[in-house]
This record gives structure tokens, sequence and C-alpha cells, in this order.
């Protein structure tokens, strides 16, 4: 038996460090191989981390709240079956951790990822380790004075929710955050981590590096409406969104150019074959996009079907990252929370284009020299005008109109 010091492997598309969510092993803990150690939440996902040996937990290296980097060590086990003669020398860059860990990608680089702390936890303050909550939740539990140890989460395995801490403090009589968490100038600042941050940093690069323009449309949503009725009645019922889908993939096919990149470094025009399509997702966590694989050989229930499996694992933090990365045009649904006319969604880098779907709704059309009230919606997109000018946006914005109007089934 000899100790081995697991480092955080590299979880999947070159995320450089993750959150310490919670630990779900103690010090003295005997393991075996693939049991859950600890749940860390990454860039894209709260994901959860197996161990990759049979043995007793020597040392935890961090506290929930921290920042972990790629390479950095994680958990040291008393693994069994691996004898003393087999243990690293001091220095050791690698200190016998597997180069890969099943489901989660090739191992990360060397150490040498400082750890940062993001919280300052204090024992008194911070929830039991053993509570399964990401830390946006635990924030909000610290904010309305709640005891996370006493509330159920409804989540998956467990996990607790920001709805259960809302649902906790309404039982509680909408009880006041503690006195100690709000500054006595009235502010109360928020620590920027994992899914938030990852978000900011997309924003920023994508409004500081691409020229972008925005183009917008109506269309007349009639035939589409009507087919949505017909497979209601036949027990088929879907929503507009993979109406949506299948147009926009339609569009890309006839002009592949939206489906491309930007290749700073080389200064090229990177065209795509795959069309992976993003679907903007609005999460108690932030905003999630979840890729739709090569949807261009996918049918409308396929497309409605796998969609819907998607949106309902980023809400619910049970997709793994490899399932939100690799898009190459993005869709955004801004009408489905509220009568959302349009907007001016911005692109996904490094993808080309974004597209926007306002709320479907009657509105005055003239139709045959007649002005009638139709169902129909607006459309709006974003396109990197280092790719693409506008006589091209247009074309494809034309295109993608009169698929959704001829939409039969």
């Amino acid at each position: 038996m000899a100790d081995q010091t697991f480092r955080l492997p590299d979880l999947g598309e070159g995320l450089t460090e993750a959150q310490l969510v919670a630990w779900r092993v103690e010090e003295g803990t005997h393991v075996e191989v693939n049991a859950p150690l600890c749940d860390v939440e990454t860039a894209k996902a709260v994901v959860v981390i197996p161990s990759p040996w049979t043995g007793t937990v020597r040392k935890l290296h961090a506290r929930p709240g921290e920042s972990v980097g790629v390479g950095e060590a994680l958990v040291t086990i008393a693994a069994d079956g691996i004898g003393a003669a087999a243990a690293p020398r001091a220095g050791d860059a690698d200190e016998a951790a597997p180069s890969t860990l099943v489901g989660y990608g090739p191992g990360g680089p060397e150490a040498g990822i400082r750890r940062r702390a993001r919280v300052a936890p204090s024992a008194a303050a911070e929830p039991s380790t053993d509570v399964r909550a990401a830390p946006f939740v635990r924030q909000l539990a610290k904010d309305k004075g709640i005891d996370l140890t006493s509330v159920t989460g409804t989540g998956p395995g467990g996990r607790i929710t920001k709805a259960d801490v809302e649902a906790a403090g309404s039982r509680a009589g909408g009880a006041s955050p503690a006195p100690s968490t709000l500054p006595t100038n009235g502010e109360r600042r928020i620590s920027v981590v994992g899914i938030r941050k990852a978000i900011a940093r997309q924003m920023m690069r994508s409004v500081s590096t691409i020229p972008q323009f925005t183009e917008f449309a109506v269309f007349d949503a009639t035939n589409l409406m009507a087919a949505r009725e017909r497979r209601k009645a036949a027990g088929r019922s879907i929503t507009p969104l993979p109406y949506f889908i299948a147009a926009v993939v339609k569009a890309v096919q006839a002009f592949p150019l939206m489906n491309s990149s930007w290749d700073e470094g080389r200064d090229e025009i990177v065209l795509k074959q795959p069309i992976n399509v993003g679907i903007a997702v609005n999460t108690s966590q932030g905003l999630l996009v979840p890729v739709l694989r090569d949807a261009s050989t996918l049918d409308l229930d396929a497309i409605a079907e796998q969609s819907a499996r998607l949106i309902e694992g980023a809400r619910a933090g049970t997709l793994p990252p490899n399932q939100m990365s690799g898009g190459t045009i993005t869709v955004t649904n801004v009408g489905a929370s509220g009568p959302v006319e349009t907007g001016t969604p911005i692109i996904n880098p490094p993808e080309c284009c974004v597209v926007a779907f306002g709320a479907i709704k009657p509105r005055p059309m003239v139709v045959e020299g007649q002005v009638v009230a139709r169902s129909g919606a607006w459309i709006s997109i974003s396109v990197d005008h280092r790719i693409v000018d506008g006589a091209l946006a247009t074309e494809f914005l034309t295109a993608l109109v009169s698929e959704l109007e001829k939409v039969s089934a």
C-alpha cells in the first residue's frame, strides 16, 4: 500500500480549472475504484470526479469554494495493491496519477497552477461538505440564513436546487439575510466563479474581438402553427424550437459560410462540415448552450427528442462538458420566456452566426392586398463581419424565412 496523489484531470475542451463544490468523502474514508470523490463545477457543468484507485483517503487538498487547476493535487489515497516500491520519488511530477480518467478526457498538464480561494469559508459559516449544492445555491442559502443541512434536495442525486432553498425560505417566513452577509453600505458582492465567470469571459471575447452586425426579419408562422396543431392532434406535440432548428439547418446547407469560424492566429476562414447547433438555455446556473450534433442528419422527430433531452439535462445540471461544446451555429428562442419581440443576440465565439427567434403571436400582415391578423414572429441574426458581408447575411435570413413559412409537417 502506498500513498498516491490524484491530480485534477483535464475535464475536456481545454478547461484549465474547476471549482470544488463538495467532497463526498472524508479523510480516513475507504473508497473503491470509480466511487464518487467530489463534485466540481467547470465553466460548462457540475461533474462528479470518481476515484481512480481502491484505498483509504489520506488527505483532501482543497476546500469547497476553492478553485483547483488542472494537474493540481486533489486528493491523496493510500492505494490498495500498490507497494511502497512503486511509490514515486519526491519531486516526481505525476505521482502515478492515471493519464486518462474514464469519461473525463486525457490527463492534465503538470501541476503548477496555484489554487486561488474564491470564497473565504469559516468553520461556523460553511455548510457541511456532505451537502450537494452548487456554489450559487450555497450563496443564496447563506444570504437567506438557511442551513443547507436541513434542506431536502429535489435535484438529481439529491442535489439541493435554487427552488429548494427558496421554498425553505418561504417556510421559514421569508427570513432576511443574515446581517453579516451585507456590508454597512448596503452593498453585497457576489463572487463570480464557474459557469457565470465563463459566460462573462465568452461575452467579453465576443464583443471585443468579433466585428458583428445584426439583421432582422418577420416571418409568417401560419403554416408552422398549423403543422403543430396537426401533430398535437396525432399525439406528437412539439414546441416551435425543433421547427426553428430544422429551418436553420436547411438555410445553412444553402449558405455553408454561415457554418464557419475565423482562425485568429492564421487569418483564415474555417468551414465546418457537420452542422452542430448550439441551443441557448436559460438555467438557474446561468446561460448554458448544449449542442445538438450533426443536426443535418436528423429528422424533425429526432431534433425534437434530442433537443428536449439536452435542454432538460442543461437545466438539471447533468450534462457533461463535451455535450456543451463544439457548436458551429447557435439558436436562441428569446420569445420562449415572455412576449419578447426580438433582440440583438451576441455571437458565441468562435462561431460565425447566432439566430434569435421572438415570440409567435398574432400580428397584422398583408395577404393578397388585405391586412389580416396572422401568427408571426421576428427573427434576428448576428453575424461575424470578417466572414460574412451584409448581402450574404440577407440572403441567408431570406432563406431562413422561406423555410419557416413553407413548413408542412
